[in-house]
């Protein structure tokens, strides 16, 4: 019996990093004009220098790929310190900065929904899921306005901005987050964020 629950609890386990995995893998966006224009730039950067090299090793003299000699006759005159030297060497890093943040993982599409059958994956919008919880928040009666951030890139927390007339609101924003944390539990994300209350008052 107890073997049994165990290997039961260790399947259900795998099934839910397999569901994760999928949740993931199908809602983060998958950047493929990025990843092709940086493989094509760095196909034909690669191709040019692969010549060139050869060429070099084999002794000849000229530049098989056309423009290149003209460039190189062009940079032997110039010093590092040369403004248009610096300017092209600030370009390459400015598009080899934008190519690494394209090749970073994008944020997801939404909001990834627990599961344990790793062959299906759903997700609910953030759209959706702040309009949801700010109602959620001003079905707490005092709670006159509603605003929901959900997590982002350097925020771990879903932040809710509610306000009240209520001079003295007591543990209104308690309530407030027992509310939302409700509607949370009933939407069921794949991650659950902590939730963060900012309460205001608001004169009438």
């Amino acid at each position: 019996m107890t073997e049994t629950l165990v290997k039961d609890l260790i399947e259900e386990a795998q099934n839910e990093r397999r569901a994760r995995r999928l949740a993931v893998r199908e809602f983060r966006p998958r950047r493929a004009v990025a990843g092709a224009a940086a493989a094509l730039l760095v196909t034909a950067a690669g191709g040019i220098a692969a010549i060139e090299l050869l060429a070099a090793a084999l002794g000849s003299g000229v530049h098989p790929v056309p423009g290149v000699a003209a460039a190189a006759a062009t940079l032997r005159h110039r010093a590092w310190h040369d403004p248009d030297v610096l300017l092209g060497g600030a370009a390459i890093a400015v598009l080899g900065l934008a190519f690494l943040l394209a090749a970073l993982p994008g944020r997801l599409r939404g909001m990834p929904l627990a599961g344990a059958d790793p062959r299906l994956a759903g997700a609910v919008g953030r759209a959706a899921l702040r309009r949801t919880l700010a109602d959620a928040a001003l079905g707490v009666h005092g709670i006159e306005r509603a605003r929901v951030r959900g997590p982002g890139l350097f925020r771990r927390r879903l932040v809710v901005r509610a306000s009240t007339h209520y001079r003295n609101p007591a543990n209104l924003a308690e309530l407030v987050g027992h509310a939302v944390g409700e509607r949370l539990d009933r939407i069921e994300p794949m991650h659950r964020p902590d939730v963060d209350v900012r309460l205001g008052w608001r004169k009438d």
